[in-house]
């Protein structure tokens, strides 16, 4: 089928994404229907005089999420998504739905003034989740950065910031937002936070009373888990499988609340199909309910092209998003942020305000200039492919050490899973051997995660590469496989 695509080379969006949103929107429209071929990507990109990689980038990035499939070498072709499932996907501008803009005018909301271990205790080659790595922070632009800040606006040190977070910060938020996980959200709609969990409990007490009762991924993240377990509600535990939640077992009643990790499920990996994520929206508009989505460490995925947010999907309904800069910058930053719909824009930030004053100056001013600056993509692009050389590390590492060994959620984030073969110790067997031998590996039970099912069954073992170097890795697992040889 002929395909009539307008690419800008002078917009700030690449244009691989150019061509992913414009075929993902005639998909969308139903002008490509099921079955229907994609062009070849050579004849497409000779047609709008662009490399073939771009084209080919913008097709993996489709099949990655679901809007086509490679049938050998036939070529690409449209899966089909139910009619009523078109209808939870927002397009274009601002949805009626998703609220007025607030009025420019109206007057900043005054500040309520007033109102695993660590240190020394952790083994010598430590797995622990969720670390970036000490060597890969930015400190000489940083500290630069700084020291520029410092320089000029001084004043700022004696002021109090807005609650909901420098406004120069929300919209370099709102930005990379839009370009790198496909959720149009404006600077009106982000609420900057103390890190992710600060943002979790944001939300979560933002929309408590309009929740009769809460659903959460099982096993999921400790975090989370403590909230939903201190809220006096009844909480469903939703089980996981490789695709992501098993939204089958959802509940059918209306008013629930539900917290998900669609983009890299936390503990397992597990990466939510687009039929799944569909499934999702679908279900919370049929039962009047709203989803936390937590993206804690989508800044970082390694095979294949990056994926729309569910919040993407959702275009400002029934998902509230919560991030953190903790994976990506460093978690002593202690930045976070929440993205909600426009609706609540207001109640959020009355809430925000009555919770702290906000964030300090300088680190959210920091963090702005950074973004700005180009800086935050550089960094990103280089820690990238440090961690992913370590995920490669230890893929390899234990699949040589253990003929055979199932790796899970391996393809973005800081961490990984590992499948126990049969007949081997349970996960809290090893985690205490290992400690002996000055490793630090954790079962799901460990604190990193928490599961409902307390005869869970205890063989999975998670591994943290991200904050330790190749050769470290290497040594972690050779002492493994001589532990475990000696065990079984």
């Amino acid at each position: 089928m002929e395909l009539t695509l307008t690419l800008d080379a002078k917009s700030a969006k690449p244009l691989q994404a150019q061509v992913f949103d414009q075929v993902r929107e005639i998909i969308l429209d139903g002008q490509l229907k099921a079955g229907m071929a994609l062009p070849p990507s050579r004849l497409l990109a000779e047609r709008l005089r662009v490399s073939r990689n771009t084209v080919i980038t913008a097709y993996e990035r489709l099949a990655a999420e679901g809007y086509v499939k490679a049938r050998g070498t036939a070529g690409l072709f449209v899966e089909p998504i139910p009619p009523d499932s078109l209808l939870l996907i927002q397009r274009g501008g601002p949805s009626l739905t998703n609220g007025p803009v607030p009025d420019e005018s109206s007057e900043p909301l005054l500040c309520f003034a007033g109102s695993p271990g660590g240190g020394g205790d952790r083994p010598e080659l430590d797995f622990w989740v969720g670390r970036s790595d000490p060597a890969g922070f930015p400190l000489r632009v940083w500290r630069r950065t700084v020291n520029r800040l410092l320089s000029d606006e001084t004043a700022y040190l004696t002021d109090y910031c807005d609650p909901a977070g420098l406004p120069v910060l929300r919209v370099a938020i709102s930005t990379h937002l839009r370009r790198a996980r496909g959720v149009s959200v404006t600077e009106d709609q982000v609420i900057v936070t103390t890190g992710g969990q600060d943002a979790l409990n944001l939300v979560f007490n933002l929309l408590k009373s309009h929740t009769r009762q809460l659903c959460i991924e099982n096993p999921c993240y400790l975090g989370a888990s403590l909230i939903f377990r201190s809220a006096g509600l009844t909480i469903h535990p939703v089980s996981v499988d490789g695709e992501g939640l098993r939204t089958d077992l959802l509940p059918r009643e209306r008013g629930s609340l539900l917290y998900v990790t669609p983009s890299h499920q936390f503990p397992t990996g597990a990466i939510m199909t687009l039929t799944r994520r569909l499934d999702l929206l679908r279900w919370a508009e049929e039962t009047d309910s709203f989803i936390i989505e937590d993206d804690y460490d989508s800044d970082f995925r390694y095979d294949g092209p990056p994926l729309t947010a569910l919040a993407g999907l959702d275009g400002g309904r029934r998902v509230f998003y919560a991030g953190t800069f903790s994976k990506s910058v460093g978690a002593g930053l202690r930045i976070g942020f929440a993205a909600v719909p426009r609706m609540f824009w207001d109640e959020a930030r009355m809430l925000k305000a009555r919770m702290s004053n906000g964030q300090a100056w300088l680190e959210q001013a920091a963090l702005a200039a950074f973004i700005d600056e180009g800086h935050f993509d550089r960094h990103l692009r280089r820690v990238r492919q440090v961690y992913k050389a370590r995920r490669d590390c230890l893929v390899e590492a234990l699949s040589r050490a253990f003929d055979g060994a199932v790796i899970i959620g391996g393809e973005s984030g800081l961490h990984l899973v590992w499948q126990l073969p049969i007949g081997f110790p349970s996960a809290r067997q090893i985690q205490v051997m290992a400690r002996d031998q000055g490793i630090g590996v954790y079962a799901l039970s460990s604190g990193a995660a928490y599961d409902f099912d307390s005869n869970a069954q205890d063989d999975m073992l998670v591994f943290g590469y991200s904050s330790l170097t190749e050769t470290q890795i290497g040594t972690a697992v050779g002492r493994l496989r001589l532990m475990l040889n000696n065990s079984v």
